[in-house]
């Protein structure tokens, strides 16, 4: 076996949860065990739900259409693209509105120990996910710069990954940092958790999006895969 633990790296679903491209994250019961039983004469007890949330709920995928019209749709992407090498960035030194730009990430890659490789999935740890749901977490977070994102995409990388809720200055409403990544045919993954149990481990990082056709974006069951 090439893997010797199985980290989570996803939050939890739930009704209600924060969701910045939402009104509405609710699961309902659609079928209870005490109505199938009732209706069945008690031969039969079940329960299902219903779900109604947006692509972009909690942590989730990001496809390259989600911003370029002409970028493949969640269903599109290869596999190949969705189990990586993962390479972990720490910026847990980045304040509230703090920039991480260029000069940041070839400091973060630098102290990781080795550089980053193309096809890899990169992570920028913020430590943001232990504030993850918080008031204005939203907002009070740093953000990665347009020239950042230009930066690693320049380099290859497969997938971008961090634990922030959204990745651009918060002042910046046009999100130039989600284009530079998604029209670079960058897809990335957002709202991670536990990345402090990343530090100092070599992994494999599996994300695999539901195929929707056409779909800009998923929730997601992330996870790394530690290496002995």
């Amino acid at each position: 076996m090439f893997f010797d633990e199985i980290v989570d790296l996803g939050h939890p679903l739930y009704t209600g949860m924060p969701c910045h491209a939402a009104e509405v994250t609710a699961f309902w019961t659609v079928d209870s065990f005490e109505k199938t039983r009732r209706l069945s004469g008690g031969r039969q007890g079940l329960q299902n739900k219903m779900m109604l949330l947006s692509e972009h709920t909690g942590t989730h995928f990001d496809a390259p259409s989600h911003f370029d019209e002409h970028g493949l749709s969640v269903d599109q992407v290869p596999l190949e693209r969705l189990v990586l090498p993962g390479h972990l960035l720490d910026l847990t030194h980045k304040r509230p509105h703090e920039p991480i730009g260029p000069q940041d990430l070839a400091a973060a890659e630098e102290a990781s120990g080795h550089p980053i490789v193309a096809g890899t999935a990169v992570f920028v740890r913020t430590g943001q996910d232990v504030n993850w749901g918080s008031e204005n977490f939203f907002t009070e977070r740093p953000h990665v710069t347009s020239d950042g994102a230009q930066w690693l995409v320049d380099k290859g990388i497969g997938l971008f990954c961090t634990d922030l809720i959204a990745i651009d200055n918060p002042q910046e409403w046009w999100e130039p940092t989600h284009t530079a990544f998604l029209c670079g045919g960058v897809p990335m993954v957002q709202q991670l958790n536990n990345l402090a149990r990343l530090v100092g481990r070599e992994f494999t990082f599996v994300v695999l999006p539901l195929p929707m056709k056409g779909g800009t974006a998923s929730p997601v069951r992330p996870v790394a895969l530690l290496h002995p």
